[in-house]
């Protein structure tokens, strides 16, 4: 057996000699587990497609454009706006002297122009008081003149609190758009009861003071206002200047083209409303994330809170962009906006209802200023006439203001 073996073993070692040697394979990913046999139940039905659901629709911020604004003024002037007169040429040619810086700085102005002038038209005051603000500060409310004034309607202190405005550490009231605005319209109309609703007599009276320009219609014994023929006599040179140019800017947005000016007619910008602060906001930037709007644009609206803190005892009411969004965070809506759009109820309930006063909704209204008009809580008025928070309102419809 041994000697078998040692007989073989020449053999082996050849064989060997000529074995190919075996490479190992890569590695590879683990085998994806077979997928599993057919289950012997019963086949599951075809799914159902579920219907689609519709996204809720979103209402589209409310848009105002510069050709309407200046319309809606221009319809309001007094004619002719355009005159001849040397101070009202030189006036025209300094606004108007740079097109594009004139027509960049209107478009700044837009939002609270048009704030402005849809008050002026509401109290029926002249279209020109529009411009006052542009004379005193450009609609800058946080305008500080030399002398003390503020504000973009530039009010000093004591005239300010004889119209109600609030002055204290921590608030001045002659910042505040809704504050200044409310004050001096308030003042301009008493000036118009009291000079005949002529323009050029209230403008002179707001500059240079009402007694001053009563004094001097008594020592010329007539009662025409002029800033070019400096009627009456005896005013400062800058009442008359004042005059003027208001006058300038009259003429510049009711005829551009006389002077080839350019307006920004195109330009968009969302219409400025009042809303009261949430309870319970300390400083501007807690009331803007409650309010859904910008802080940066709360604060640039209303300077009037010093540092953007929220004191108390001093007034909540503020401007902001009134996109639907900041309406419904004010709570302007509550009530309405929550209803089923298809839900007619509210609607025929208030058809239902004996007819009371009626108002015809003119360009520039807005709800709220309606509401305040005719002392009538804004959700009542959206009951007595079937509205939503995506209600549009249209020059020449009709809202009952009554039940």
């Amino acid at each position: 057996m041994k000697t078998l073996r040692l007989a073989l073993w020449p053999t082996l070692l050849l064989l060997a000699a000529c074995q190919v040697p075996v490479r190992p394979e890569p590695a590879q990913a683990p085998p994806e587990p077979a997928p599993p046999a057919p289950s012997a139940a019963k086949p599951r039905p075809a799914p159902v497609e579920a219907p689609a659901v519709p996204e809720p629709e979103v209402a589209p911020d409310p848009i105002d454009t510069g050709a309407e604004l200046f319309a809606s003024i221009t319809a309001r002037l007094n004619q002719p706006a355009c005159i001849n007169g040397e101070a009202n040429r030189r006036w025209r040619k300094r606004y108007a002297g740079h097109p594009a810086t004139f027509a960049r700085q209107i478009e700044q102005t837009l939002p609270l122009m048009a704030y402005v002038a849809a008050e002026v038209e509401r109290r029926g005051l002249p279209g020109e008081m529009v411009f006052v603000p542009i004379v005193e500060s450009w609609y800058r409310p946080e305008a500080l003149g030399p002398g003390g004034p503020a504000g973009m309607w530039q009010m000093i202190a004591s005239t300010a609190r004889n119209h109600g405005i609030s002055v204290v550490p921590g608030y001045d009231g002659r910042l505040s758009p809704v504050a200044s605005t409310d004050a001096a319209l308030d003042y301009l109309e008493a000036l118009s009861e009291r000079f005949d609703g002529d323009w050029r007599a209230m403008a002179m009276a707001y500059n240079a003071g009402e007694y001053r320009i009563e004094r001097a219609f008594k020592a010329a014994a007539h009662r025409r206002a002029s800033g070019e023929r400096r009627q009456p006599a005896g005013l400062p040179h800058v009442t008359y200047e004042y005059i003027a140019k208001l006058r300038a800017l009259s003429c510049l947005v009711s005829k551009p083209e006389a002077a080839n000016l350019q307006l920004p007619l195109e330009a968009r910008f969302v219409p400025l409303v009042r809303v009261e602060l949430p309870p319970g906001a300390s400083t501007l930037d807690q009331a803007a994330v409650a309010l859904r709007t910008e802080a940066s644009t709360l604060r640039r609206l209303n300077p009037a809170y010093r540092q953007g803190r929220i004191v108390a005892g001093v007034p909540r009411e503020v401007l902001v962009p009134g996109t639907p969004a900041t309406l419904l965070a004010a709570g302007r809506f509550d009530g309405a906006a929550g209803a089923d759009a298809g839900d007619t109820t509210a609607g025929e309930a208030g058809a239902a209802e004996p007819e009371g006063r009626r108002h015809v909704v003119r360009r520039g209204d807005t709800l709220s200023a309606i509401a305040r008009r005719y002392d009538v809580p804004l959700r009542e008025l959206f009951r007595l006439n079937g509205l939503d928070g995506r209600s549009v309102l249209r020059p020449g419809q009709e809202l009952r203001v009554d039940p």
